[in-house]
C-alpha cells in the first residue's frame, strides 16, 4: 500500500526540519559545510572549524547575532586550525566573533586583505576578530600589495590577536573610513618584528586615508605592544579625527607614532623603549588640535621627524595629502630620558613645508639628559609655541628665550622598568596650564589637581596599574589547549 497524503507531508516537514535545524557545537570540514550550518545559525550558536590545514580557502562568515549572543565561528582546538595559501576569510552582518586560528602566509601573489570587515551582508557592525595569529614565513620583499586585516562598518573589535613577520608593501591592519564614524577598538595585540621594507606602505596600524582624513573614526588604539616594527617611519599613522592611542609599548621600533593627517587626537600613556636603535622615535605630530600627555621615552635615537616628540612645519594652503600645519598642539606631563632629539620644533621645513607650528604649548615636561646635546632641535622659528613650566637637567635648551626651562640637578633610579627622579620634591613644581584637570599619571595613580608633579610619573604609594607592556602580556594564547 502507498502512503496517503497526510503521511507524505509529514515526513516531508520532519525531512525538512531535520535539514535546517541548526546544531550548535558542530563542526565543520569544507567551505560548503561551513555555509550551510551559516545558513540556519542564530543567535548564540557556535560553529567549530575542524582542526587541521584550510588551504586556499575563502570564507564568508555572515549572519545577524544579537549583543550577549554573538554567533562564534572558532577553531575545534584553539590554534589548531591553520589556513594557507591564498585563503581568506570576509566577516559580514553583526555581532559575530571569529576565534582561535592561524593564518600562516608563505607567499603572496595577490593584493586584497586576509581578513575583511566586510562581505555579502555588507560592511561589519559589532564584530569581533580575537586569539588568532597571522605570521608570515618566506614572503618576498616587494610583493603585491596586502592587508592583513581591514576594518570596515563600526564598533568592531580586534584583540588578543598575534602579528609578525609582515615582509611585502601593505598596512598590517588598516581602518577604511566613510562618512560614519566607526569607533572600533584594537587592543591587547601582539605586533611584532617587521622588517624595513624601504618604500611607503609598510605601516603596521593605519587609521584613515588622505582624502578621508577630515572625518572622525573615534577609533582607541590601546594596551598594545609593538615590538621591532621597522617597516617604515610611520608604526601607526593617523589620518582621520578623534582617534586615541592610549596604554601602548613600543620596543626598539624605527618609526614613530605620527598623526600624519586628521585633527584633535589623543595621545598618552603610552611608553616608548628605543633600546639606543638608530632610527627609533617617539611622536610625530602634524595637523591641528592634538593631545599629547603623559608619555615616558627612553633611549631614542631618531632625529628630526624621528624625534622624541616633533611637531613638523606645514604646507601653506596644504591639500589633503600634503602636511597641515601644526596649530593648538598640547604637549604636557611627558618624560623624556636620554633621547638624542627631545624636541624637534619646525621638522621639514624647506621650501614647500614653509609654515611653523603655531598656537601651541609644550609644559610641564621633564627631561633627563645623559650628554650636552640640546634639549629643543629648532628647524624653524619657535614663536608659536610657548614653553614653561619644563624641567631638565640638560645644560644646552636650545632656544633664545629658555625662560620656559628650569635647569637642575635631577637624581634618578630605575624603579618597574622607568627611570624616576629619586624624590617627588624634586619635579612637584608643574606650573598652571591646559592639562590642570588631568587627574592620573602614567601608572594610572591619582594626581592631585593643585601640587602635580612634572612628567609622567606623580611617584605615589598607591599600586600601579599601568605598566609597559611584555609580550606575555598581550597577543594570541593557546596554552590552555
Amino acid at each position: 500500500m502507498g502512503i496517503n497524503k497526510n503521511k507524505r507531508s509529514i515526513l516531508f516537514l520532519l525531512l525538512l526540519l531535520a535539514v535546517n535545524t541548526f546544531v550548535s557545537g558542530q563542526t565543520v570540514k569544507t567551505v560548503t559545510e561551513l555555509n550551510n550550518a551559516l545558513s540556519t545559525a542564530g543567535h548564540g550558536d557556535v560553529i567549530l572549524l575542524a582542526n587541521g590545514n584550510w588551504g586556499n580557502a575563502d570564507l564568508t562568515f555572515n549572519g545577524n547575532g544579537e549583543l550577549g549572543k554573538e554567533i562564534v565561528l572558532k577553531a575545534e582546538t584553539p590554534g589548531k586550525v591553520i589556513f594557507t595559501g591564498t585563503s581568506k576569510i570576509h566577516i559580514s552582518g553583526s555581532y559575530l566573533e571569529l576565534r582561535d586560528i592561524v593564518f600562516r602566509v608563505n607567499s603572496v601573489t595577490k593584493e586584497g586583505s586576509l581578513i575583511e570587515f566586510r562581505g555579502s551582508l555588507g560592511e561589519a557592525t559589532h564584530c569581533r576578530l580575537t586569539n588568532v595569529t597571522i605570521e608570515e614565513i618566506n614572503s618576498q620583499k616587494n610583493s603585491p600589495d596586502t592587508k592583513w586585516v581591514s576594518l570596515y562598518g563600526t564598533h568592531n573589535r580586534v584583540d588578543h590577536c598575534s602579528f609578525s613577520g609582515k615582509t611585502n608593501s601593505g598596512t598590517t591592519l588598516v581602518v577604511w573610513l566613510d562618512k560614519t564614524p566607526d569607533y572600533h577598538l584594537i587592543d591587547h595585540n601582539y605586533f611584532g618584528p617587521r622588517p624595513l621594507l624601504g618604500v611607503n606602505g609598510a605601516e603596521t596600524i593605519r587609521i584613515g586615508t588622505s582624502d578621508w582624513e577630515s572625518y572622525s573614526s573615534n577609533c582607541i588604539v590601546e594596551n598594545n605592544l609593538f615590538e621591532a616594527c621597522n617597516g617604515e617611519i610611520e608604526i601607526i599613522s593617523n589620518k582621520s579625527v578623534g582617534n586615541e592611542y592610549r596604554f601602548n609599548t613600543f620596543r626598539n621600533c624605527e618609526g614613530t607614532l605620527t598623526l600624519r593627517h586628521g585633527a584633535y587626537c589623543k595621545v598618552y600613556g603610552n611608553f616608548f623603549f628605543g633600546l639606543s636603535a638608530k632610527n627609533c622615535g617617539g611622536i610625530r605630530i602634524i595637523g591641528e588640535g592634538h593631545e599629547v600627555y603623559n608619555n615616558y621615552l627612553e633611549n631614542l635615537e631618531g632625529e628630526e621627524y624621528r624625534a622624541a616628540i616633533c611637531l613638523a612645519n606645514g604646507v601653506p594652503n596644504s591639500p589633503a595629502n600634503r602636511y597641515k600645519q601644526v596649530k593648538k598642539a598640547m604637549v604636557g606631563y611627558n618624560t623624556i630620558v636620554n633621547c638624542k632629539q627631545p624636541f624637534a620644533i619646525g621638522a621639514g621645513k624647506d621650501s614647500e613645508k614653509s609654515l611653523p607650528p603655531e598656537s601651541s604649548v609644550i609644559d610641564n615636561n621633564l627631561i633627563v639628559m645623559n650628554s650636552r646635546q640640546k634639549v629643543v632641535t629648532t628647524y624653524d622659528v619657535t614663536d608659536g609655541v610657548i614653553f614653561k613650566g619644563n624641567i631638565t637637567n640638560g645644560k644646552t635648551i636650545g632656544l633664545t628665550d629658555a625662560s620656559g626651562f628650569q635647569i637642575q640637578d635631577i637624581p634618578v633610579e630605575r624603579l618597574n622598568e622607568l627611570i624616576r627622579p629619586t624624590s617627588r620634591a624634586i619635579v612637584t613644581k608643574a606650573v598652571s596650564g591646559y592639562f590642570d584637570n588631568l587627574n592620573t599619571d602614567i601608572d594610572g595613580q591619582n594626581r592631585s589637581r593643585m601640587n602635580k608633579t612634572v612628567g609622567c610619573d606623580e611617584q605615589l604609594s598607591s599600586p600601579i596599574l599601568i605598566h609597559p607592556l611584555m609580550k606575555s602580556d598581550v597577543g594570541a594564547d593557546y596554552s590552555g589547549t
